[in-house]
């Protein structure tokens, strides 16, 4: 008899342990993640805007940028703000019998203020090296050349010429770097000398700092007109606000902290009521027995004391609704002039389809993919909180058979030792130390409130009929 009865009482230990480090792990995961996004993307973090040229069959016989253009537009029609940009080929890499398929990057010295390019030895391009034949090579190149990472001063060939090589960028060793890692090594030119030797590129990506955090599409206009003013077409390019891109990550986190503190109001709104029936109950049952001012002699001292837990459940709904209250930011192009408009959704899907397949036929850029995993494993972590944390948890704790202070001990265990385990992965896979204090004082909180709920009928019922014994007295009402 004994294992039949454990065995439900496995699972549901289980199901809340589950549902509690899942409810734990994914504010800490989400707090990492925006950390992880502004350290990725260099001096500008994720303030910045950027431009990628599509190299889709639409654009047939278009050209990317030139030189002169970016001059036109560093000189004239951004001139405040400060501009990166690069463009990208294949090629192969020589150093004496060894040789390697390479990314080459034709970049300009402003590209590192852009995206986090942590060097190992030697340094970045500058603008005294616009013309001349040197170069900046990742770990993974000098590896594969050269057999070690010793490799400034020494000469890589590339398109039949001599580059010096000035640099070695380490390797990204966090998983988002691992992950978006290109198959090949990547050499970083000056833009203009790749220019010169690849006369069928050009300059097919732009980043411009941002320097307004608004929703209102200000970044993407400016950017669209100076494009537009040097005779380009803004819809071959595609355009991301990094700016709006963290506002999306850091949203998510904010809206499963609201769904979190959405649950403890619903729990303080039930101790709120119950609290006030048993007030009402005791002053109903006192006034059958006893004058106010007998009442007030004898039992003020308990009656202020649930008056006081009243106001406390009040002021702590108060503090809770000041916690998860957010903005919420949906992009004016999501958003119908009708509600029920059906060609609106039609073509709103259309579009993210359009932009999947386009997306498909052109290579990111760096920052890019990263860009796009980041948000990835931001949708699963919500979603997986959301939708299998909470369920479990719940089911879990209606499973239980266990009294109330062992489920809450076990609980508090289990909270424990998800905050652990969560900074330990950070370590792990070397994000971010990101606690994620207020999603996880949340999580704690409704835990411990449902717990409560769940022995505390046991708990909560169990002050307020301990109160109301309390409440009791043996006078009855006399005559003054």
């Amino acid at each position: 008899m004994k294992p039949e009865k454990s065995r439900p009482g496995r699972l549901s230990c289980l199901m809340l342990a589950a549902g509690i480090f899942l409810l734990t792990l994914s504010p800490i995961l989400g707090a990492s993640l925006c950390v992880h996004m502004a350290e990725t993307y260099g001096l500008h973090q994720t303030h910045k805007i950027t431009a990628s040229w599509q190299r889709s069959a639409s654009f047939a016989g278009k050209s990317p940028l030139t030189l002169e253009e970016i001059k036109q537009l560093a000189q004239y029609h951004i001139c405040d703000y400060d501009l990166a940009y690069a463009a990208e080929v294949s090629a192969t890499a020589v150093y004496q019998e060894n040789e390697s398929q390479v990314k080459v990057l034709g970049v300009n010295d402003r590209y590192r203020q852009f995206h986090h390019l942590p060097l190992k030895t030697g340094s970045f391009l500058t603008s005294g090296h616009e013309n001349r034949q040197v170069a900046v090579i990742d770990q993974k190149l000098a590896e594969s050349l050269f057999g070690n990472c010793h490799a400034v001063g020494l000469e890589i060939e590339l398109y039949g010429r001599k580059f010096s090589i000035i640099g070695i960028i380490d390797s990204d060793s966090s998983l988002s770097g691992m992950l978006t890692a290109p198959e090949t090594g990547t050499v970083y030119l000056p833009a203009a000398k790749l220019l010169e030797l690849d006369q069928n590129s050009g300059i097919s990506y732009l980043e411009v700092e941002t320097k307004t955090t608004g929703t209102t599409g200000s970044n993407t206009a400016v950017l669209e007109q100076a494009l537009t003013a040097i005779g380009q077409d803004p819809a071959e390019f595609k355009i991301t606000d990094y700016t709006m891109e963290f506002l999306f990550l850091e949203q998510k986190n904010l809206f499963r902290d609201f769904l979190t503190g959405i649950v403890i109001l619903g729990l303080l709104c039930g101790l709120l009521r119950k609290k006030i029936q048993d007030v009402g109950h005791f002053l109903r049952q006192r006034l059958q027995e006893k004058y106010i001012r007998e009442i007030l002699k004898g039992d003020i001292g308990e009656l202020v004391l649930h008056i006081g837990l009243v106001f406390l459940l009040v002021a702590g709904m108060l503090i809770v609704w000041q916690l998860i209250k957010f903005p919420l930011y949906i992009g004016p192009e999501n958003i119908p002039e009708e509600l029920i408009d059906l060609s609106f959704w039609a073509d709103l899907l259309e579009k993210r389809i359009q932009g999947y397949f386009q997306d498909g036929k052109y290579s990111a850029f760096p920052g890019e993919a990263q860009l796009v995993l980041l948000q990835m494993i931001q949708n699963w972590n919500v979603s997986l909180s959301l939708f299998l944390g909470w369920p479990l948890f719940a089911l879990g704790l209606k499973m239980s058979k266990e009294s109330f202070h062992k489920t809450a001990l076990f609980s508090c265990a289990c909270l424990v030792t998800a905050i652990a385990l969560g900074l330990s992965i950070q370590l792990a896979v070397q994000m971010p130390l990101a606690a994620g204090g207020k999603g996880v004082l949340l999580v704690f909180s409704a835990v411990f409130l449902s717990v409560c709920f769940k022995g505390g009928g046991a708990s909560s019922s169990g002050l307020c009929e301990k109160g109301g014994r309390g409440f009791r007295g043996t006078g009855t009402k006399t005559d003054p």
